[in-house]
C-alpha cells in the first residue's frame, strides 16, 4: 500500500527536506502502521513520537530516515507486545473474542495473533514490504517470514468465517 504522497510507506524522498516536513509527511502513516501492531491509538501515537525522537538527532546523517523510522516504529511496538504479554501473564487474562468480525474489526482478529505472526502479516498486505525488510524488522531470517505469514493467514482463516 502506498502512502498518500505516491510514496512507499517509509520511502520519502528526504533530498533538501527538513526533519518537520518529514514529520509531517510521515506521520499519518506511522500512526495507521503502529495501530495496526498495537490495536490502540493511543499507544500508536506514543510510539511513532518515541520514533520520531530517536530520529531527530540522527536525521540529517542518515541516507534512509524513513527507513530508520519505519524499523523503529516496529520494535517500539513489538516492545509494547512484550510489555503487554508479561502483564496479561501476570493478571492470567485472556483477551477477550472479537464480537464481530466486519473488515473495520480485521484488527481485533490480528490482535490475537502473536506478535511477529501480526507484524509479518501487517507489513506484507498494508506496508508492502518486501521478505527481506520484513525479516529485519521483526528480527528473524527472510524465510521465517514466509512460514510466519503462512501460519498467520492459517490462524485468521480458522477465525474468520466466510
Amino acid at each position: 500500500m502506498k502512502a498518500t504522497e505516491g510514496h512507499q510507506l517509509g520511502e520519502a524522498d528526504t533530498t533538501g527536506q527538513d526533519f518537520s516536513e518529514f514529520y509531517r509527511m510521515e506521520y499519518p502513516g506511522m500512526v495507521r502502521l503502529a495501530v495496526s501492531l498495537t490495536g490502540d491509538v493511543d499507544r500508536a501515537e506514543d510510539v511513532v513520537q518515541d520514533a520520531f525522537a530517536r530520529l531527530h538527532g540522527r536525521f540529517p546523517s542518515l541516507d534512509r530516515p524513513g527507513g530508520y523510522l519505519r524499523t523503529s516504529v516496529v520494535n517500539l511496538c513489538r516492545d509494547h507486545h512484550r510489555r503487554g504479554a508479561l502483564e496479561k501473564r501476570e493478571l492470567g487474562r485472556r483477551c477477550p473474542a472479537p464480537l464481530s468480525l466486519d473488515a473495520s474489526e480485521l484488527i481485533d482478529v490480528l490482535l490475537h495473533l502473536p506478535f511477529k505472526q501480526r507484524a509479518v502479516l501487517v507489513l506484507r498486505y498494508w506496508g508492502d514490504w518486501s521478505e527481506a525488510e520484513i525479516a529485519e524488522a521483526v528480527g528473524c531470517r527472510p524465510g521465517n517470514v514466509k512460514s510466519l505469514a503462512s501460519r498467520g493467514l492459517a490462524t485468521l482463516r480458522k477465525e474468520v468465517p466466510r
